[in-house]
C-alpha cells in the first residue's frame, strides 16, 4: 500500500512540475516569439483553463499522500527508537510545498480572476499584466518545487 501513495504523491508533483516547467520553458517563450498579446493572452488563458484544475487535484492528492507519508514514517521511527522524526529534508520539503500551495492560491484566486475579467472586457493591457502577474509567481512556484525535490533528496 505504501508503494501504492508513494506512487500517486510523485504522480501528482510530475504533473505539477512537469506543467510548469512546460509553461515557463517551452510555450511561454513560444508564444512570446510568435504571437501577438492578444492571441498569447487567448492562449495562455485556455491553457490555464486546462491546467489549473489539474493542479489543484495534484495538491489534493499531494497534501493527502504526503500526510500519510508523513505520519507512517513518523510512527514506524517512534515505535522504532522511541523518539518520533523524520529527516529534516521531509520537514523542509513540507514547508516548500505548503509555501507552494499558498503562492497557487494567490495565483489561482487573485491573479488569475484579474487576468480573467481583463480577457472578458477585453481589456489587453490589464490582461497583460495579470498574465505577467501569473507567469512571475508561476516561475516562484517552480523554484520552490526544485528546492523541496532537492531538500527531500540531498539533506538528511
Amino acid at each position: 500500500m505504501i508503494d501504492f501513495v508513494k506512487l500517486i504523491h510523485l504522480v501528482a508533483a510530475i504533473f505539477w512540475m512537469g506543467g510548469m516547467g512546460f509553461m515557463l520553458l517551452a510555450l511561454r517563450p513560444a508564444a512570446v516569439a510568435l504571437l501577438q498579446p492578444p492571441e498569447r493572452l487567448m492562449l495562455m488563458g485556455a491553457v490555464w483553463k486546462r491546467f489549473f484544475p489539474i493542479v489543484l487535484v495534484s495538491i489534493v492528492a499531494l497534501f493527502t499522500t504526503g500526510t500519510n507519508l508523513y505520519t507512517t514514517a513518523f510512527k514506524a521511527i517512534k515505535a522504532a527508537t522511541g523518539q518520533g522524526a523524520v529527516p529534516l529534508g521531509w520537514n523542509l520539503m513540507l514547508v516548500f510545498g505548503l509555501l507552494m500551495m499558498v503562492v497557487f492560491a494567490y495565483i489561482y484566486w487573485v491573479a488569475y480572476p484579474k487576468f480573467k475579467r481583463a480577457m472578458a472586457a477585453l481589456d489587453w493591457p490589464t490582461a497583460g499584466k495579470a498574465a505577467a502577474q501569473v507567469h512571475t509567481w508561476m516561475v516562484i512556484n517552480f523554484a520552490l518545487g526544485w528546492l523541496a525535490i532537492v531538500a527531500v533528496r540531498l539533506v538528511r
